[in-house]
This record gives structure tokens, sequence and C-alpha cells, in this order.
């Protein structure tokens, strides 16, 4: 802070909350890196602006929504650990699939569910999946987990353009495998903004065998209004809180002899 009655310059303690947010997916849109920690637009950015002039993060433009990429001091900054953003990570493709999935992760986190993004199973051995492709073996990890049980845990892809069929039956067999074996116990889930890979995706997970009832795909603007409506949800409950402390608050105020003038006429319109 510069001084009592002044506005913070530099990164705050929910700048911070936004980043460790951050540091997780490593690349993010900016609309649901905001959401998904409950601030309004202005205040989204007055944090991305602090924690980019800090060093902490970089922002990418795009006409579809903006991102922004953790950088190593920003991974140093919340104990993270070391490493820069992924080359790709904020452009073209990369920077779509990125963004895409940080809306799936605000609805996760939003619905106060324990999620394990990309970044963070690279090093978890049990999430891997098989896949035998092209005559060679190899593994397969999911861009988010959701750990619903000890016992129940699904696997979400996040998938904008068509896979080659058989690379896509390939990973979709690996997944009937972990799925029957108990290691994603709890299914898996599709997103994606074009109906046309939902349903390619669909074909294939019949020829692969997934069991129906452990299989599901997902409109990503679905998701994406999922996340708006609990935002609001979430804001009209604060303002609703906001103003009943108000108006317990000028209730007590009114009937005070010192404050004859309690009520005050920015509030009765607010």
């Amino acid at each position: 802070m510069s001084g009592r009655g002044t506005r913070a310059r530099g990164p705050g303690v929910r700048s911070f909350e936004a980043l460790r947010w951050l540091a997780r997916l490593e690349v993010a849109g900016i609309e649901p890196l905001g959401m998904a920690l409950g601030f309004g637009w202005r205040t989204t950015y007055s944090h991305v602006e602090r924690l980019a002039a800090a060093g902490l993060l970089v922002r990418a433009f795009d006409p579809d929504g903006s991102v922004v990429a953790i950088t190593a001091a920003g991974r140093r900054a919340v104990e993270a650990d070391r490493g820069d953003i992924r080359s790709g990570a904020t452009h073209g493709s990369g920077l779509r699939h990125a963004r895409a999935a940080s809306w799936v992760a605000a609805l996760l986190t939003l619905r106060d569910r324990e999620w394990i993004s990309d970044h963070e199973l690279r090093g978890l051995d049990d999430w891997q999946i098989p896949v035998v492709w092209a005559g060679n073996r190899g593994r397969h990890r999911p861009d988010l987990g959701v750990v619903m049980t000890a016992e129940a845990r699904v696997a979400v892809e996040v998938e904008l353009s068509h896979k080659s069929p058989r690379r896509l039956r390939a990973i979709l067999a690996g997944y009937e495998e972990a799925i029957v074996s108990g290691r994603v116990a709890g299914g898996l889930i599709y997103v994606s903004n074009r109906s046309d890979v939902l349903e390619a995706v669909k074909r294939a997970a019949d020829r692969a065998g997934v069991p129906q009832q452990h299989f599901r795909t997902r409109d990503l603007g679905k998701v994406q209004a999922e996340v708006r409506r609990l935002t609001g949800e979430r804001g009209v409950a604060t303002r609703g809180q906001a103003a009943e402390a108000r108006s317990s608050t000028t209730a007590r105020t009114s009937r005070n002899p010192e404050r004859p003038d309690g009520v005050d006429a920015r509030e009765v319109l607010r």
C-alpha cells in the first residue's frame, strides 16, 4: 500500500490468490479466472494489471477472449514448481485449448469440486492412460481430473478439433481399460465447442467399448453459461447479504438521536 486512503499499486492478497489458481493451469482465460475467484470484471483486470506490472504473468490478446500465463517469476512468488510458459500455449490452438480448459476449471471451482490440472497430473502415474497406437505403446493424460470420492475419479478431455480416428480410438480404448479397472471409475467427460467433434468422439467411444453409463459429452458454450450463471447468483447473494447488513445498520442509526439523518440517499436507489 502506498498510504492510507490510496489504492494498492502492487499485487495484494487477492492478486496472489488469483496467481495461485493460475499456477495450477499455467495459462487461463481472463474471464474464467476472474469468475472462479468471484471478481467483477474491473477487479479482475485490476489484479491482472498489477500482476503483469510485477512480472508475475503475461497477457496474450485474442478476439475470442484474452488469456494470461504465469511466468517463472510468478511460479516462484507462489512457491510453485519451477518452469516458464509452455511453448505454443499462448497463441493459436494452444491458446484456445488453454482458455477452454480454464472455463472447465472455473466451473469445477465454483462447484467446490476437487480438481487436478493437466500440469499437476504430469507427475501422477495413476492418472496416466495407456495408449497403443501405430504399433507403439505410450501414455496419455486427461486435461483435467476430478476427484469425486477416493474410489470415483473422473477424467475430463477438452477437444476443440478432430483427432485422427485411429488416434482417438486408441485413447478411448485406454480410457475403457482405466474405467473397467477402476482407476477412473467415475468415468469420462469430453468438452467441445463443436458438435461434430462431440459426435465423432461418441462414435469412437462406442467402438472402443467405453461403458455408456460412464461417458458424457458437454458443450463448451453450456459450461461457460453455467459459470456465468453461478457467478451471477453468487454476486446477487453477496449483494443481498450486504443490503441486509446495511438495512440493519440503518435501522440502528435511524434510532440514534445523534444521527437523525441516518439514511444515506445514495443507498436508497442502489
